[in-house]
């Protein structure tokens, strides 16, 4: 937006997804239009809010004819304005992740045998499958870097040879070559392990201000207008790109563009420098909510650049100093406190200056629908396939088709879970057609779910409608064997990545054991022998099934506390391990234990009662297991405080009625689930939440309830006394 406007993010305020360009904004489209300038619509994006409001128009009546096949789009659209003054925007959108060029340039640049290790393999799988993978969910190594490098050049290597060497023969066979302005630029860079990982905030999760992400190509390619084998090296901006053009043309500049024409660099000029500034969020076009609501701003001159971090519980600023340290690796904010607060001043100014105007009224945005909406396509559980949905997903609702009308969506799962919404003129959209490769990538993102409302009217609001895409290389939906199969296959390919991930951090934690110095092994024998020493008169009053459960209840609660300041960094370390599958282990742990609980229940032949019951609680478990699918880590919480619970009754059993020990035992577990969350208060990584705290009630609660519905058969235990143990 800010190359197509001439504007910064914060101005033309296209920052996050579902967000439009405010109608009535100048544009290269409608500015060049106006000056007799054709602007076809060629770009496969147009259907979405971030792209709507260009200015492009729908004249070039073959688009949706060419679209799925890639390039050729824009070959056609050059064949058919051939002899019109024209203007083309394309996207292009392969050199993206996953990082996957076609035979023969995917191997051009790699390491021979680089992808022999089965551990390699796996990453490079990953890279070249998917096309979001968050920081920490593989544990990239230097090494790495080599092979990873190699498939990104391919990359570039098959877009020189496909996209633009064609473009060049095919601009001179249609005799455009010399007299048409071509350029070539980019949205945002890729970190290919600069600071530790791959990819960009939409890719990753991992938004930053680097200058891997920031610093991106600008060729222009004039031969009938500018001066050739020129190199600026001066430090400019995407917003000059459009004051330039019009420069170029000899076309007057718009007051509000706040980008500055290039043409006296490209001519030789020398002109002061400016800064350059910049914005993003940690998610880019994935964010989450909450990081929907934090940006990533930077101010850079040529030696010195300033990041600012600003959102929810974050408020940070960064200073590197580009010319000793050009890889951004020393933070030296404190170093030179003088030229910070200098630079944070400026950056605070231009984002003062660089606020959104008054939006432009929207024309139909009074006429309101008398009844409730209703989804008229597609059905709930509909499946879109490539060639019979015309490579499009198009929908239709009632109403009337002069309206305003909200689409909001839920897509996708764990990494690719995006919600939101999008404003739609009409009572219909169209979205496409796309090429094939965009089809698959849009059916990582299953499954697909909907609703359209108008905004202050709930009651008119059409119920959800979900649908799947299919990927153009799947058959006809597989039978219900070979489904099972595929599942099991699955499940067996999942639960190996887990169960290795798991086996390799045992192995990194009995080398970290085996690095502790003997004398410190020693000294905590030690002081742990004294420990129960001193506490052994205290032992032998309470008797053996005090202590043992008890300690057992100390030892386990010890152990969650002991761990909170490290958990992070565990969980991060397993992620790597296990590719991501760590996310599942609360899942499973709490899974199999209610499953052995169910199969002991079934063994002792319990009531019907009893079993409906359990099945009552293994249904709430599933329940709160899949409310936590977005924040997986909590999961463990199920297992974790259920076994707690589990623990702490058995002590409290001995010395009072079952009721009583159900009633103390879930109040000391919420007690400590309480401090455990409380401790995170005073610890530099953690977050307190009151959610984690009910979250611990729940399910210390619903682990007491199977020990309850166990226990209902039995005649209640009488108190027993010290004495009488």
């Amino acid at each position: 937006m800010s190359v197509l406007t001439g504007l910064y993010a914060p101005t033309h305020a296209v920052d996050v997804r579902g967000k439009s360009l405010r109608p009535g904004t100048e544009t290269f489209a409608t500015l060049l239009s106006r000056a007799g300038y054709a602007v076809p619509d060629i770009l496969y994006l147009s259907s979405i809010p971030n792209f709507q409001n260009l200015g492009l128009s729908q004249s070039y009546t073959d688009r949706d004819r060419y679209l799925p096949s890639g390039d050729e789009v824009l070959f056609r659209a050059l064949e058919a304005y051939r002899d019109s003054t024209f203007f083309l925007y394309y996207h292009y959108r392969n050199l993206h992740l996953p990082f996957k060029a076609s035979e023969p340039f995917a191997h051009l640049y790699t390491p021979e045998g680089f992808d022999r290790s089965a551990f390699v393999r796996d990453k490079v799988d990953t890279v070249q499958q998917n096309v979001t993978i968050p920081e920490g969910s593989v544990r990239f190594e230097a090494s790495d870097r080599d092979w990873i490098l190699g498939l990104y050049d391919g990359q570039i290597r098959e877009m020189d040879e496909t996209l633009f060497k064609p473009l060049v023969a095919k601009l001179k066979a249609l005799g455009l070559y010399e007299n048409t302005l071509v350029i070539v630029t980019a949205d945002h860079g890729e970190e290919l392990l600069d600071h530790g990982f791959i990819g960009h905030p939409s890719t990753s999760f991992k938004g930053s201000a680097f200058d891997e992400l920031l610093r991106i190509p600008l060729i222009m390619s004039y031969p009938g207008g500018l001066p050739s084998q020129v190199r600026v090296a001066a430090q400019v901006q995407n917003i000059d790109i459009l004051p330039t053009v019009l420069e170029i043309l000899k076309l007057p500049v718009p007051s509000a563009v706040q980008g500055r024409s290039l043409l006296p660099l490209i001519l030789g000029q020398v002109e002061a420098e400016r800064p350059a500034f910049t914005e993003t969020t940690p998610g880019g076009y994935q964010a989450t909510p909450e990081m929907m609501n934090t940006r990533i701003r930077a101010m850079r001159t040529s030696q010195w650049k300033l990041i600012h971090t600003h959102g929810p519980g974050v408020d940070t600023y960064q200073l590197y100093d580009l010319k000793n340290d050009p890889r951004e690796k020393a933070n030296v904010a404190d170093d030179h406190p003088e030229i910070t607060e200098k630079m944070r001043v400026a950056l605070h100014q231009w984002v003062l200056a660089s606020q959104p105007v008054t939006p432009v009224a929207v024309p139909g945005s009074g006429i309101v629908p008398t009844e409730p909406l209703v989804v008229l396509f597609p059905a709930e559980g509909d499946t879109f396939r490539y060639e019979n949905a015309g490579k499009t997903v198009s929908v239709r609702w009632s109403g009337p088709p002069e309206g305003l009308y909200d689409l909001e969506y839920r897509v996708g799962k764990g990494n690719y879970h995006l919600e939101g919404s999008m404003q739609i003129p009409g009572n219909s959209s169209q979205y496409g057609p796309f090429t094939s490769e965009m089809w698959n990538m849009l059916s990582l993102y299953n499954p697909w779910s909907f609703r359209v409302t108008v905004a202050g009217n709930p009651a008119l609001n059409s119920p959800w409608v979900g649908f799947t895409i299919v990927p153009t290389d799947d058959a006809e939906p597989p039978g219900l064997w070979t489904l099972a199969l595929v599942r099991l296959a699955f499940v067996w390919s999942e639960g190996s990545l887990l169960v290795s991930g798991l086996g390799l951090g045992l192995l990194d934690l009995v080398k970290w054991v085996a690095d502790v110095p003997l004398v410190d092994g020693v000294s905590a024998a030690l002081l742990l022998a004294i420990g129960v020493g001193i506490l052994q008169p205290t032992f032998r009053r309470m008797g053996p099934q005090r202590v043992n459960r008890w300690g057992l209840v100390f030892i386990y609660t010890a152990f969650i506390y002991a761990t909170l300041s490290v958990m992070p960094g565990i969980w991060r370390t397993l992620w790597g391990l296990t590719q991501g599958r760590i996310d599942w282990v609360g899942g499973v742990i709490t899974v199999v234990t209610l499953a052995l609980f169910m199969g002991w229940g079934l063994a002792r032949r319990f009531s019907l009662s009893v079993m409906t019951a359990l099945t009552v609680v293994f249904g709430l478990y599933g329940w709160l297991l899949l409310q936590l699918g977005t924040s997986p880590a909590e999961r463990l919480h199920l297992a974790e405080y259920g076994l707690l619970a589990f623990l702490v009754f058995q002590a409290m059993s001995l010395d009072f009625s079952r009721v009583k020990s159900l009633a103390f035992a879930w109040a000391l577990t919420i007690f400590l689930g309480a401090v455990d969350e409380g401790m995170q208060w005073i610890l530099p990584n953690r977050v307190f939440e009151w959610a984690d705290v009910g979250l611990n009630a729940a399910s210390s609660g619903l682990g007491l309830l199977v020990v309850a519905i166990f226990h209902a058969r039995e005649p209640d235990r009488k108190k027993e006394t010290l004495d009488e143990v």
